[in-house]
Formats: C-alpha cells, structure tokens, sequence
C-alpha cells in the first residue's frame, strides 16, 4: 500500500508503550502516514486498529536498530510500503544504573549502542532522501545527557553522546534544509509501568501525550526559526 502524493512518512524508533506509542499516534493526527520500529510487535495491534477506525496509516517494522543489516531492511521496507520518510524521531534507550564496580563491560557498550549508535545507523538512512526534500530528525534525550549523577555511567555516557552526534547533525545538515532537534525529558515519564513505581503520581510526571505535542511543535517550526534543543519537565520537577 503506498501513500497519497501529498501525505508524508514519519517514522519513530522505539514504540514502546509510553511515549513512543504516543508520538505515533499524534503524528497519525497530524495528518502523517506512520512507520513505527521496534523489537518487539507488542504495541503494534494497538496502534493499527486505532488507524484503522480513524482512517490513519500506521505500519509496524521489527528492527534491531543496532543492528546495521536490520536497519537497512526495516527502511527498505518502509520506502517499499509507505514511501521515503521525512520526519524521524529516534526514541530507543536503554537504562541502566549501577557503579562503576557493578557496571559490566557489556552493560555499557548495550547501553551506548541502544542510546547512540542505533541512533546513528537510523539518521545515516534516512539523510540522503531529506536532502532533497528536507526533513526533521529529532532525538529523544535525558537529564543525564548535560547532569551525570552517581551510579549513571553507562547511561549518561550514552545520552552524552547522542546529544554530541544530535549537535554534531544539525551544524552539518542543518543548512541543507534538516531541521535536527534534541529533546531533553527532565523527569520521569507517566507510563503502565510508572503507574506502578511506588510514591510516583501522574502528577509529578511528564505526559506522553504533552510531549508528542511538543515534538510536533519541533516538526512545524518554519527554518528561519528552528530550535535545536528543548527540554521538557513537569511543573514540579527542580532543576
């Protein structure tokens, strides 16, 4: 199934319950036809009975993305299926916490390759078809990536590093017409598993649903006026 002329393809890495789910959804209202990658099809279904009702497109792709093979044949399919992307929103991470003493070496490179590389691999793909066109790549970073606390190397390590490839994109393509954008979620993210966490209220957390909302500000901002980073943090969170 291809899409309309006139509709464009956005596709988000790391569709996960929380906000990457929310990030399809939203863009699926803007008016985008959506790609959504992931490891696992858990919160496919979801999505595709949504687009379904509401007469939106969402496609769902398994891919490792750091996995350079995985990611060639995910966009491959994505370009088959739907058409060139021209909004990419990189949302995978993994956690970790742990001292050094307790941070193994496979932990960190796990880590650094989930936050960054796969965050390379995806950009690398997509580029040369926003060069013609322009485009949007925003990426999904922490507070850990400019405020490494104790028992956060591995995982600051890695934010720091996605905000210096982020950086790095937009002074290199930035003037080519590719709007690059970094996002920093200061606070922790209202999800079916922080419902859980004990002492956490939805009121001290930041809504999936606001952030997507602010991730398409990024995406409509006109080129005379971009913004490179935005941080984003629930009303009580201290910084």
């Amino acid at each position: 199934m291809s899409t309309p002329d006139h509709q464009q393809i956005a596709v988000v890495a790391g569709v996960g319950s929380g906000l990457g789910s929310a990030l399809c959804r939203r863009l699926m209202r803007e008016g985008y036809a959506v790609a959504g990658l992931a490891r696992s099809s858990a919160e496919f279904p979801a999505l595709l009975a949504e687009a379904s009702v509401q007469g939106r497109i969402f496609r769902g792709f398994i891919c490792d993305t750091t996995d350079e093979a995985s990611v060639e044949t995910a966009f491959s399919a994505i370009e088959t299926a739907l058409g060139p992307p021209r909004v990419l929103i990189y949302n995978p991470g993994r956690f970790f916490q742990g001292g050094i003493l307790e941070t193994e070496g496979t932990d960190f490179t796990e880590v650094w390759r989930v936050g960054c590389l796969g965050a390379f691999l995806c950009a690398r793909r997509v580029v040369p078809g926003m060069l013609e066109g322009g485009g949007t790549l925003i990426f999904t970073g922490a507070t850990a990536a400019i405020k490494a606390g104790a028992g956060f190397a591995a995982f600051a390590s890695a934010k720091f590093a996605l905000r210096g490839l982020a950086q790095s994109l937009a002074r290199e393509i930035g003037p080519r017409g590719i709007h690059v954008a970094h996002v920093i979620i200061d606070g922790i993210i209202w999800t079916a598993r922080t419902f859980h966490w004990p002492g956490v209220t939805e009121q001290q957390c930041l809504s999936p649903d606001a952030i997507a909302e602010s991730y398409c500000h990024l995406i409509r901002q006109e080129r005379s006026a971009w913004t490179f980073e935005l941080d984003l943090r629930p009303d009580v969170e201290t910084f």
